[in-house]
């Protein structure tokens, strides 16, 4: 083709006509540059279908990771506020006729407020996305800033929640003085037996120790309950802005 073009351009010089030969020149340039547009045109058409391509991949992603992080924070919430619950019950009881009626829910009771759960989200597909920089993919400002902001809000939710973790280990030897693990530990799986030693809840009860650690206890728990209701209400905003997003294309 550029042969042929060549060859034209030559037939006009050898008949010295010199007007027709720099329009046609000139017309010639401007295919080319017409042709590299279309050419640019497609490029750029190709890439852009490729990334909303990644962009569908990257969003589905983070809607099944978010998904699974918002069934977990319901976990977390039951056993959260269950704690709450029989930590207050062991609070309130009065010690020298609770021991009586309740020598049997006594161990369930301090078992359950003695419970340990933490919310563990995955990260996969966000750090993924992050890392790859097919986040910047994702328009939408305020899913893109929610969703680079995620790590930092869960670390600084984690941190009040590896508090209150430590301060139940610090506290088992006030459970020791009084009661066999062994024995409450039971209450949960009968597989372990029963102690050979006998517990003596009523000091348990008695110790200020105890009622100290309860009350804390209790105070902790409401403030991580809390902060893990403010994680729920961001992770849904996400599920959210991610599932609009979804919807305003048409993704296969």
């Amino acid at each position: 083709m550029i042969k042929f073009f060549r060859q034209i351009r030559k037939s006009l010089l050898l008949e010295n006509k010199t007007g027709k030969y720099f329009k046609y020149a000139i017309g010639e340039i401007v295919l080319v540059v017409i042709g590299i547009l279309i050419a640019l045109s497609i490029n750029n058409w190709n890439q852009n279908q490729k990334n909303i391509a990644k962009k569908a991949i990257l969003l589905k992603a983070l809607k099944i990771e978010f998904t699974s992080n918002l069934k977990q924070i319901d976990t977390v919430l039951y056993y959260d506020q269950n704690v709450i619950k029989y930590t207050q019950k062991l609070l309130q009881l009065d010690s020298k006729k609770s021991i009586i009626t309740l020598t049997d829910s006594l161990p369930i009771w301090i078992q359950n407020s003695d419970t340990r759960w933490t919310f563990d989200p995955l990260n996969g597909a966000l750090r993924s996305g992050i890392s790859s920089g097919e986040i910047h993919l994702i328009n939408n400002d305020s899913l893109s800033n929610l969703l680079f902001g995620w790590s930092d809000f869960i670390s600084d939710f984690k941190e009040g929640e590896a508090r209150t973790v430590e301060a139940v280990k610090k506290a088992k030897f006030i459970f020791e003085k009084h009661i066999r693990l062994v024995e409450y530990k039971n209450s949960w799986s009968s597989a372990i037996g029963k102690s050979k030693f006998s517990s003596d809840y009523q000091s348990l009860l008695n110790d200020p120790l105890f009622e100290d650690y309860l009350g804390e206890r209790y105070l902790s728990m409401e403030m991580v309950l809390y902060d893990l209701m403010l994680v729920k209400k961001q992770n849904k905003l996400i599920l959210a802005l991610i599932d609009k997003e979804l919807n305003s294309h048409k993704y296969e």
